[in-house]
């Protein structure tokens, strides 16, 4: 298989639960994409695999929840990310925990995400 078919379908398997029609599937593709992006250049400050992990969760957390509460139509990190206080932290602590732990690790990579928005010039 090629390098870029591998990379579409773990970017399908990461967006499974993102989408219900063909415009959601386009939304959750392309934040999905932007995401990976984001976790390469975790991977490419050496950051340990353990910490990438917890960043890729999050991340699978931040555009369930982008996709399912947002009400955009387009795509636009300088929207979604242009706030550095992370978005969904009630649905998060509904949804997935209320530990203070938890719920700072969430915010952690929200702002990471935030500030690899604007060193991309996009916010």
């Amino acid at each position: 298989m090629s390098e870029k078919n591998e990379t579409d379908n773990d970017l399908e398997h990461f967006i499974g639960d993102w989408h219900w029609d063909d415009k959601s599937h386009v939304y959750a593709q392309q934040l999905g994409q932007f995401l990976f992006r984001f976790l390469d250049s975790l991977e490419e400050q050496g950051l340990s695999e353990k910490t990438i992990n917890k960043h890729r969760r999050n991340c699978y957390l931040i555009g369930v929840f982008e996709c399912s509460y947002s009400y955009r139509d387009t795509f636009s990190p300088e929207t979604v990310f242009s706030d550095p206080d992370a978005s969904y932290e009630y649905e998060y602590m509904r949804k997935v925990s209320d530990s203070e732990h938890a719920v700072n690790s969430y915010r952690s990579t929200w702002k990471k995400v935030h500030q690899y928005t604007k060193r991309l010039g996009k916010s």
